[in-house]
């Protein structure tokens, strides 16, 4: 076998090995291991103040991957609005502003859901591995 050969060889392995690897990482990513608590509430500046026009303030839940978590990060930027439900899309590009029910997500508390990383959040939890960043964290010296 030429050199030429063996790198070859050697370079398909590698490549097969990355290949396999991605394959784990993208599995990895799109688990939901994650339990969002995510805060709405009425954006009173796009409804002028007028509770009628705002969202009803709620919290819900959603399973997530850590594909999605950024989405709902993002999600706190902006407000959104809601319309009747069962209007087709063009309704919908058309809905009056003045009918529009404005709101946004003013907070996000991502959890562990998976049973594996619970189990590593409590292990920390019992080690101070959390109290330890917040001091970090916080420049609090550690005596």
């Amino acid at each position: 076998m030429s050199v030429k050969d063996k790198n070859i060889k050697k370079f398909q392995e590698l490549e097969k090995k990355q290949k396999e690897q991605m394959e784990e990482i993208n599995e990895q990513l799109k688990k939901k291991d994650y339990l969002l608590t995510i805060y709405q509430t009425g954006d009173e500046l796009l409804s002028d103040g007028d509770y009628e026009r705002q969202v009803e303030p709620r919290r819900f839940y959603v399973p997530c991957s850590l594909e999605e978590i950024p989405e709902y990060i993002e999600s706190m930027k902006t407000p959104f609005w809601r319309h009747k439900k069962g209007l087709s899309k063009k309704e919908i590009k058309n809905y009056p502003f003045d009918d529009k029910k404005w709101g946004r997500y003013w907070d996000v508390v991502i959890e562990p859901l998976s049973k594996d990383l619970e189990e590593d959040y409590l292990k920390g939890v019992k080690q101070g591995f959390f109290e330890d960043w917040r001091r970090f964290r916080d420049g609090i010296k550690i005596s």
